[in-house]
């Protein structure tokens, strides 16, 4: 079967999965989960730590929501940081997702391609997520937490979720309407020769 055409079909590349593919396709598939990638090590830096980013997220808060809605900041910074690992990683998976989903051409039907995709895409999030913490121990404001990883697979696991279930729905809705019969129009348009009856459907 193949995939969704305004998803994942404008993405796939012509050729097979057994032949070599050109450089404009590699960049095409990869460039994107490079990119995320890049910007995961930017917020892994000294600069994006705790410390620094505390004083400028109260003051948006306070500007936004009231001095009183940030009483109990400190609560409130961690859960935004935390949430954005869960979010952050969740996307990443995503992208890492669609890479995948092109090279995975020839992995059979279309669930198995799904499934191996997926399970790919959070693998490599569970990997980029270890290294990231790994790379924060050795930080002198940064902490490396195996909490923190399981945070990040968990946000790649329920947004692939997500996706797998939108897929199929579409999947599903697609065979629905590709099942129903094609139905003629009453009236003057059964005077039409049998040819022309058909383009007529509701």
């Amino acid at each position: 079967m193949s995939s969704s055409p305004m998803v994942f079909g404008v993405y796939a590349p012509r050729n097979s999965f057994s032949r070599p593919a050109g450089l404009q396709v590699q960049l095409r598939t990869w460039l994107p989960v490079l990119a995320c990638a890049a910007v995961l090590a930017v917020e892994s830096t000294p600069y994006l730590g705790s410390d620094h980013t505390s004083a400028p997220l109260r003051q948006l808060a306070e500007g936004i929501f009231g001095y009183d809605a940030c009483v109990n900041w400190n609560q409130i910074h961690h859960l935004i940081r935390k949430t954005g690992h869960f979010a952050g990683y969740g996307i990443f998976a995503l992208v890492c997702f669609r890479s995948f989903w092109i090279v995975l051409q020839a992995a059979g039907s279309r669930v198995l391609r799904q499934m191996r995709a997926h399970g790919l895409a959070i693998l490599t999030t569970f990997l980029a997520a270890g290294a990231d913490e790994f790379h924060q121990s050795f930080l002198p404001n940064r902490t490396g937490q195996f909490s923190d990883v399981l945070l990040d697979t968990c946000g790649a696991v329920a947004l692939c979720l997500v996706l797998f279930l939108t897929m199929q729905a579409a999947q599903l809705q697609r065979r629905v309407r590709d099942s129903r019969p094609v139905r003629i129009r009453h009236g003057w348009g059964a005077q039409l020769p049998a040819t022309v009856k058909i383009l007529q459907v509701e």
